[in-house]
């Protein structure tokens, strides 16, 4: 059986049983592969745990909610990730080498485009004794953040393995042994490992470049009252289509992002804004996350941006959960960062300067915004955003 610990990552919010969902259920020594396939080491574990699903959200949760999993796997590592830097999960994953655990890695060659590479990193695991390959050239990024151990937990994330990540970004993460989307993340990460299409394989799951268009825009178009989420890049018409559209049939919202973006999402934001979506500007935590919550019902939790290359041509995965009390931890997390996120809106300028800009209004105490407007507008680019992924 596999290992699910009861401990909560944050004080007075519920995970629901998430936790290092490997050992709890399991008892007895783990089994070691050195004298085993994988598939006989799963088999030796026993019954799967029971079907339970848990979200962290950084950097509140910091490093357990991913360590932990690590740490507790006892077959196999089967990990895909955009970028990975950080030390402590490294030494993680080649801590699972040394007590014979098959580990394999997936990573993006150029996680900005032609800007950096990752070989360092690659040569590092590789003599670590980790299997490492580089992303299909079939998807323009490999931006996927997903890990599945062994065959019973899958990792579902919008955020790199950085240290960024953990301390200083925010980021929501799934943890699940829901055998559908344990399966579904398994054998997308086969068929990646094994560079064959992956057309075929079906489950709950939102995956690029298979399906996310198509999941988002039907969960927007399915929202009765509110929608409320975080985008890092959000220029897709298809999606700032269906986002009019729900806000014209009386649906409320609201969006969080970044107080820095180009040219290119800020026309976005001012359409948006015209249509009734409201936006605010983050400037004191980096907006990394890619998370919409709808209805107070359900909540995508992926690594889906809202532009074409993120949904039609990277490697991306995400997952919809709709419990309860993992929805309401979203919500709660949402409703913190708009108080503190500044209130922007498109405001005129003299025609020959085009349609509108985003204008916020600086101040760190929200009941300042309207005594003191005017005094901040956000411009100028943001060098991440140069490429869209």
């Amino acid at each position: 059986m596999a290992h699910v610990s009861h401990r909560r990552w944050s004080a007075g919010l519920v995970l629901c049983l998430l936790l290092p969902l490997l050992v709890a259920c399991g008892g007895g020594q783990p089994a070691h592969p050195y004298s085993a396939t994988v598939d006989e080491c799963v088999r030796a574990l026993g019954d799967p745990p029971t079907a339970v699903t848990g979200v962290f959200v950084e950097p509140d949760d910091g490093y357990p909610p991913v360590l932990d999993e690590l740490n507790h796997a006892r077959c196999a590592i089967d990990l895909t990730i955009y970028m990975l830097t950080d030390d402590q999960v490294v030494a993680s994953l080649e801590a699972a080498v040394g007590r014979g655990v098959r580990v394999r890695v997936m990573l993006e060659q150029h996680p900005f485009g032609a800007f950096g590479d990752q070989q360092e990193m690659f040569d590092r695991l590789r003599d670590a004794g980790i299997a490492v390959a580089w992303g299909l050239t079939t998807h323009r990024f490999t931006h996927a953040k997903f890990a599945v151990i062994d065959r019973r937990v899958a990792l579902i994330m919008n955020q790199n393995l950085t240290r960024s990540a953990f301390d200083g970004n925010r980021e929501l993460g799934v943890v699940t042994t829901e055998p559908e989307a344990v399966a579904q993340a398994s054998a997308i990460f086969a068929h990646d490992w094994a560079g064959t299409s992956s057309a075929s394989v079906t489950g709950p799951l939102v995956v690029s470049p298979e399906n996310s268009r198509a999941r988002i825009v039907a969960l927007i178009n399915d929202a009765r009252t509110s929608i409320d989420f975080y985008a890092e890049v959000i220029t897709d018409e298809g999606i700032l289509a269906a986002l009019r559209g729900a806000s014209q049939r009386g649906v409320r919202i609201r969006l969080i992002v970044n107080a820095s973006f180009d040219d290119e999402e800020e026309e976005a934001l001012v359409a948006l804004a015209r249509a009734g979506v409201e936006v605010r500007l983050m400037d004191d935590l980096y907006i990394h996350a890619k998370a919409m919550l709808v209805d107070g019902a359900a909540a995508l939790i992926g690594s889906q941006n809202y532009t074409p290359t993120s949904l039609d041509r990277n490697r991306e995965l995400g997952m919809i959960v709709r419990e309860p009390a993992l929805v309401s931890r979203g919500e709660s997390v949402f409703e913190r960062d708009w108080v503190r996120a500044v209130p922007a809106g498109p405001v005129p300028v003299p025609a020959t300067l085009g349609d509108g800009a985003i204008r916020g209004y600086d101040s760190r105490a929200p009941s300042a915004f309207e005594n003191d407007p005017g005094n901040w507008s956000v411009e100028g680019l943001d060098s991440a955003m140069t490429v869209r992924i």
